[in-house]
């Protein structure tokens, strides 16, 4: 498979407050065409950061230090922004955000909202007649019920789960290439989130779109991704496949999150991680990680692992598991 994205030693630094906050450091990637690649880490790792940097829509105070990031073969990074705006931007290239409570305009009505998607997106003049089937059609996919009447209903008529069903119209009405879902399920109890990540599931196999998805939820992770990215304070410490993550991780930490995972058993206490993420802004010498890790030795403490070859299909940031050859 070719890769549809690229993304080369990736570096962005928020400025706040007179204060540096690395976002993201170094950061390798390549997606394939059709894959899923899950991206998952605790909060403030920079797995949005990620995504916001492909679909350019990085916060002013965000600043791209230095890498590039390619999509088919182009540098999308250096691209002038009308350009990128015109021909990717929620056409080949589309995003789910992590609230469907906050991510439509309620004062527009869901159909006003997702035509003008398919109005300013298609590649010729269309109708309206055309647009508004389009619109049936595409909500009907996605499991809206009675979808010519409810495209005349505002945002506040629709259930959390009904939202996001419009937001995946939105997304893959274009037939995109790539698809940016951050946390889409987050907000949806477990029951809506079954029904969404098995309509998410569906539409992968039938438009063969790229995705990467972020998430701090190893069981949706699990389900979904074809490979696992692990994020921890702004780097890629570990990339395998599902399987390898889920069965002989590589990195302590990734060890450590998947222990944090619930058992079978209900009265088996969950496991945390000792600590805290650190201060992105006063990053600690050597392996940022190391500080939580119970496999720690005096190297971790001054040098930063590179990411090496531990199997076929992946590669860990670890001076200890690179050590015992696991």
């Amino acid at each position: 498979m070719d890769n549809i994205l690229k993304i080369d030693k990736l570096k962005i630094v928020y400025r706040k407050r007179k204060k540096d906050f690395l976002a993201l450091d170094c950061v390798n990637l390549e997606l394939k065409k059709g894959e899923v690649l899950g991206i998952v880490g605790e909060s403030g790792s920079g797995k949005s950061t990620l995504g916001l940097s492909v679909m350019r829509l990085l916060p002013p105070q965000a600043k791209i230090q230095n890498g590039n990031i390619y999509f088919k073969g182009q540098n999308i990074s250096k691209i002038k922004e009308g350009e990128f705006n015109k021909e990717m931007r929620g056409k080949e290239i589309t995003y789910i955000p992590q609230n469907p409570q906050n991510s439509l305009n309620p004062v527009f009505t869901v159909g006003r909202q997702l035509k003008d998607i398919i109005r300013y997106r298609a590649k010729d003049n269309l109708g309206n007649q055309t647009i508004d089937e389009t619109a049936v059609k595409i909500m009907t996919e996605m499991g809206v019920a009675a979808a010519e009447k409810r495209l005349d209903e505002y945002p506040h008529q629709f259930s959390g789960g009904m939202k996001q069903r419009v937001l995946l119209s939105m997304a893959f009405v274009t037939n995109p290439t790539l698809l940016i879902a951050d946390e889409p399920t987050t907000a949806l109890d477990v029951t809506v989130e079954a029904q969404i990540l098995g309509l998410l599931e569906e539409l992968i196999e039938e438009y063969q779109s790229s995705i990467i998805y972020i998430t701090h939820d190893l069981g949706v992770v699990s389900e979904i991704a074809d490979r696992v990215a692990v994020f921890y304070a702004g780097r890629v410490i570990e990339i395998n496949n599902r399987y390898n993550i889920f069965n002989n991780p590589k990195h302590p930490y990734t060890e450590a999150l998947i222990e944090c995972l619930p058992g079978d058993k209900k009265e088996e206490k969950l496991t945390v991680i000792p600590g805290e993420i650190p201060d992105l802004s006063d990053l600690p010498l050597g392996c940022n990680f190391h500080p939580r890790c119970k496999y720690a030795k005096e190297k971790c403490q001054k040098e930063i692992p590179d990411l090496f070859q531990v199997n076929e299909h992946g590669k860990s940031a670890c001076f200890y598991h690179e050590e015992v050859g696991r």
